[in-house]
């Protein structure tokens, strides 16, 4: 569901647009990607000298991007998490260094450093998370807090079968993109990622009519406390870094843009897209990703699987050229797809794991369609499985529910705590709520209950 394809409808009247889907392309115009906003130049000291046609400034008019943490960032480590070396059940014991002997030799003092540790280990082990640079800072700081233990679980389940696949109804029911008449009654099983470090709350940010980005951005850190996180929406490519919402926020981003992939594999965006990979800041992480959902693309026929993997790749080969270890390639699927009933194969769209480091998922409770607060291993339970079966990190890119018919807002509230137990549980790197309205659906979270709920998350 991209965010800000229509800032002066986000929270008016629905747009009539689907969840998931992009802007629909309008007679006479031309095909992706489309043209930024037009005669809105921004000021010469707010231009980029890279080769962006216009750049967001001019959706933020006078904006000032935040000052940058002037302090130097934690060196990147490696690519991977390390696995614990004790037992998954029981908390290693505290390793505290003996004090440092007075007048003692320097080989002495390391040499009982050394036995303590080894002692430490042979005794209980030592649980060891790998931290991506900047995963969990806010405002330079960074949260204390302490990591629940992980438990082994079996793998995700396999891709379905051509079989199974011509039999699914259409994507107008996919869970991403239009609901299903329910949600299956088996979601997999999906018990405790060895993953990488704590979750970083957020949302996307609805921009409504007359705000600008940064005020919708101010509006709602005001409403949950300060994201850790934002998702970001370019529906087409992206625009210069400096000034655009990605920048403004000032904090990691889930970003996505879209191009079609006859033009990427073409070379026609390699120099626009290169210098954009290079301008990206090293303060935060990154999760960038192409043409998240292109489940439904593919379904009409705008482009073919093999089509869009090699883009994929090719992208990806013009980030590594930036050299910026915040980049991180991350593929965004709809939870439905791993879902036998969509007639999708999870392989159509993956461009392998060498190019993908994180993924992402779009998944969605239907109150109003189906009539009830499914329970989070329900929606969720697939993509866990899918993702540790692959041994790769992941994050909900797009979350949320509608309210059940009746409904005030407890019920909701009580489902959004559920879903972030369980989720934290699984120890995702990110969770997004999506704060909007649209056709379908309003997720867009209003009463006080829902928003208490939120804001828990994002405060702990």
């Amino acid at each position: 569901m991209p965010a800000e394809r229509d800032q002066q409808h986000a929270f008016g009247p629905p747009t009539g647009l689907w969840p998931g889907q992009d802007i629909p392309r309008q007679q006479g115009t031309p095909a992706l990607p489309w043209p930024e906003t037009a005669g809105q130049v921004p000021p010469l000291e707010a231009r980029s000298t890279l080769p962006w046609p216009e750049t967001e400034a001019a959706n933020n008019p006078g904006a000032v991007p935040p000052a940058r943490d002037p302090r130097p960032v934690p060196p990147a480590r490696g690519p991977g998490p390390i696995p614990p070396t004790g037992g998954a059940d029981v908390p290693p014991p505290p390793v505290v260094p003996p004090p440092a002997p007075p007048g003692g030799s320097r080989r002495g003092w390391w040499l009982t450093i050394a036995a303590a540790v080894v002692l430490a280990v042979a005794s209980g082990g030592v649980a060891v998370a790998t931290l991506r640079p900047d995963a969990d800072r806010t405002d330079g700081e960074w949260p204390q807090a302490v990591q629940p233990p992980v438990r082994s679980g079996p793998t995700g389940t396999p891709a379905p079968s051509a079989a199974s696949r011509s039999a699914g109804p259409s994507a107008a029911e996919a869970i991403g993109g239009r609901p299903p008449r329910s949600p299956s009654a088996s979601a997999g099983s999906a018990q405790g990622f060895a993953g990488t470090r704590l979750t970083l709350p957020g949302a996307s940010i609805g921009v409504q009519s007359g705000e600008t980005f940064g005020q919708a951005l101010a509006r709602s850190d005001r409403t949950f406390g300060r994201l850790r996180m934002a998702r970001i929406f370019f529906p087409g490519l992206p625009p210069a870094w400096k000034g655009s919402r990605a920048d403004v926020v000032n904090r990691p981003v889930v970003v996505s843009f879209k191009a079609p992939p006859q033009e990427i594999n073409s070379g026609r965006h390699d120099a626009r897209l290169t210098s954009w990979f290079a301008s990206i800041p090293r303060q935060h992480n990154v999760y960038w990703s192409y043409f998240h959902e292109p489940e439904d693309d593919v379904e009409r026929g705008d482009f073919t699987p093999e089509e869009y993997r090699t883009a994929w790749r090719r992208i990806a080969g013009l980030a590594d050229q930036a050299g910026n270890p915040k980049l991180i390639n991350t593929l965004i699927l709809m939870c439905w797809t791993l879902d036998p009933k969509s007639g999708r194969s999870f392989d159509s769209f993956y461009p392998g794991g060498d190019v993908i480091k994180t993924l992402g998922w779009d998944c969605y409770n239907w109150g109003v369609k189906w009539n009830r607060y499914a329970p989070p291993q329900e929606i969720y339970g697939r993509m866990i499985s899918k993702s540790r079966e692959l041994g790769k990190p992941w994050g909900v890119a797009e979350t949320g529910s509608d309210l059940v018919p009746g409904d005030t807002g407890a019920g909701r509230a009580a489902w959004i705590r559920a879903m972030t137990s369980y989720l934290s549980g699984q120890r995702p790197e990110f969770v997004a709520y999506y704060n909007q309205t649209v056709s379908e659906g309003d997720f867009r979270l209003l009463d006080q209950p829902s928003i208490q709920a939120w804001r828990s998350f994002c405060a702990t």
